[in-house]
């Protein structure tokens, strides 16, 4: 499954503009003419989501009131999906008023037919790699738990739905807690959000456990170990916490505390089982970085049964030449959308990939 071109309306700075794509693609361009936005709209219509924006409105250019995203798919080996061998998708965002009437910020359709979320995003995949995932091992816990969220949630309804409601189960808990330290409810209130959270946050955190199994199986030139770092929920620990979460009036223990720790698993060397934060090499970080988006690759074509899209955000000019040749060669494996400002790389990637399609910006 490839994705062939793309057509943008009224998207960040984008008034109307098409583009298309063939199997190794690379956007070259300043910094600020769009090149971002490019990767960012391709991953809207894979994940229905933005990588970097807070709100809908934020993708929509200040002029308009509407934005559009439209990608056309080509299915290739896949099924064919009502007999078609292609598939138009769209994205139409709105600032949550279109023509004096309330509506929904994102609204979805396949082949110009109105889909749920959930439908549409069974359709089309893709992997994004950004200079900022290169903090993954560097970064705070949430940063990593967003990577778990964002690939799980692109092949499981069951984790995505888990998730949502976790998360608002979670606010109002949290609500009630502050509530109860400031004695206006009894502490029985909870009762009833603690099975909730409960029910979803084991849901979570047994697909999260699943997921870095997976990962751990993932072969890399350089051998790294990674282990799952759950906070562990039930009743009996939520029961242990509670008298420390109604002093301080948020939840302290579930999914939302989660993380994993990357580590060496090299037992010849004499350093297994030591942290990568602690004792690797800013180069050894980025590897590890790498390892867990190449397992990202893997474990989306193994759940769905073909190859995601790889979308590589400006980020060979952050990489040592060890991962940039592994990088590159990935771009054998995939279709791949690349951006750079680096005339270097440019003049790298044409001399090294045949029938590279070349946006300029």
């Amino acid at each position: 499954m490839i994705i062939k071109s793309l057509a943008l309306q009224n998207f960040r700075n984008f008034t109307l503009s098409n583009f298309t794509f063939t199997k190794t693609n690379l956007i070259f361009g300043n910094n600020g003419v769009g090149k971002t936005s490019i990767i960012e709209a391709i991953y809207l219509l894979a994940s229905a989501d933005s990588f970097r924006a807070l709100r809908v409105e934020e993708m929509i250019r200040l002029e308009a009131d509407l934005g559009r995203v439209q990608g056309l798919i080509d299915l290739e080996d896949s099924a064919a999906v009502n007999g078609d061998e292609e598939l138009k998708l769209e994205v139409m965002l709105t600032r949550g008023n279109v023509q004096g009437r309330r509506t929904q910020y994102r609204l979805f359709s396949v082949n110009d037919i109105r889909r749920r979320k959930k439908d549409f995003l069974a359709f089309f995949k893709a992997v994004v790699f950004r200079p900022e995932d290169l903090r993954l091992v560097e970064g705070s816990p949430s940063r990593r738990r967003s990577f778990l969220d964002n690939a799980l949630s692109m092949v499981s309804d069951e984790y995505r739905l888990a998730l949502a409601r976790y998360e608002q189960t979670l606010k109002r808990r949290n609500r009630l807690l502050q509530k109860v330290n400031e004695g206006q409810e009894d502490a029985n209130v909870l009762n009833f959000w603690n099975l909730n959270l409960i029910k979803n946050g084991e849901i979570i955190q047994l697909q999260r456990a699943n997921f870095i199994d997976f990962i751990r199986e993932v072969v890399f030139p350089f051998e790294l170990n990674i282990a799952y770092v759950p906070s562990l929920i039930s009743e009996k620990r939520l029961n242990e916490h509670l008298n420390k979460e109604i002093f301080l009036g948020h939840s302290l223990i579930g999914p939302h505390k989660d993380d994993f720790q990357l580590k060496f698993s090299q037992e010849q060397k004499g350093i297994n089982d030591l942290s990568i934060l602690a004792y690797g090499s800013r180069g050894q970080q980025r590897l590890s970085v790498l390892w867990l988006k190449i397992a990202e690759l893997q474990f989306l074509t193994d759940k769905i049964g073909y190859q995601p899209v790889l979308l590589l955000d400006d980020v060979l000019s952050e990489l040592d030449v060890e991962s940039k040749e592994m990088v590159l060669d990935l771009l054998s494996h995939y279709q791949t959308i690349l951006t750079t400002a680096d005339a270097d790389i440019l003049a790298d990637l044409r001399s090294k990939i045949e029938n590279l399609n070349l946006i300029i910006l």
